[in-house]
């Protein structure tokens, strides 16, 4: 059996790696991913992102199967439904919380798929714009639970190094940060990963690592693209991220992903 008759799954990032500058999935992107689902081959979009945010693309697309979202925290399977999930425990969240506040840093969380933050900043309308999520505003040191399915600073990657190091210093391996873009540092319950989640769905799927292509442009990617049997980095994706991996697609802006999976499946 060649290679790419092995692919039964191809998990894809979104942000820089499927959407463009734009944050939009190309005609010929979508093109490519509906040819993949006829052929058998399940897509599974894996994102950062909050599953509002991500399933107006999935619908889009015109999407099957299970996806991954807040970075690998949550698995939703065909019909929308949680199946695999992480979330933090309350005095963790508080604690996070608090880094954040002495750092004097925007942070936000995300609980029970609500987009929750303690006020509404220029970072926070930026993001909005972005996400289209729909904000829940909180005093969090009034709340009884705060079980962030994920955290997330934003901020110069600078100061978010310093909050990465004092999260090291007081949490050990206790949680998953990761780095979705330079300015971008998202903390997850330690269980919680890409590589875990797509993990959990090849268990599933009776599959191995051999059966996933992987597509990533993000240091929260490296593990997914580590573990796939066919990793892919995107043109656009940091050097330093680049020289790991063999396998390189055009960027995000040249349909990278859609003409990347059209010649290796020769479709």
């Amino acid at each position: 059996m060649n290679g790419k008759n092995k692919i039964k799954i191809v998990a894809i990032d979104l942000d820089g790696t499927l959407l463009n500058s734009n944050h939009e999935v190309s005609p010929k992107n979508v093109d490519v991913l509906r040819k993949l689902e006829k052929n058998g081959i399940k897509v599974v979009i894996t994102t950062g992102r909050a599953y509002e945010a991500m399933i107006k693309f999935y619908k889009e697309i015109g999407l099957n199967g299970e996806a991954i979202c807040y970075n690998g925290a949550v698995v939703y399977d065909k019909d929308h439904n949680p199946v695999w999930k992480n979330t933090l425990d309350h005095e963790t969240g508080l604690e996070l919380v608090k880094v954040g506040e002495e750092f004097n840093t925007y942070h936000h969380g995300f609980i029970d798929n609500k987009w929750v933050l303690p006020e509404m900043t220029d970072i926070a309308l930026k993001y909005k714009e972005r996400t289209g999520l729909v904000e829940t505003l909180v005093d969090f040191h009034q709340l009884e639970n705060i079980a962030f399915t994920k955290m997330m600073y934003i901020g110069e990657n600078e100061i978010l190094m310093d909050i990465y190091n004092v999260l090291d210093d007081k949490f050990g391996d206790q949680l998953y940060k990761a780095f979705s873009n330079p300015m971008f540092l998202e903390i997850m319950h330690r269980d919680s990963s890409k590589a875990k989640a797509l993990s959990y769905l090849l268990d599933e799927n009776n599959l191995t690592a051999d059966n996933l292509l992987a597509i990533g442009d993000g240091y929260n990617d490296f593990e997914m693209l580590s573990m796939a049997g066919i990793g892919v980095v995107m043109e656009n994706a940091p050097e330093e991220l680049k020289k790991h991996f063999v396998h390189k697609a055009l960027s995000n802006d040249e349909d990278g992903v859609g003409k990347f999976l059209e010649s290796y499946f020769e479709l």
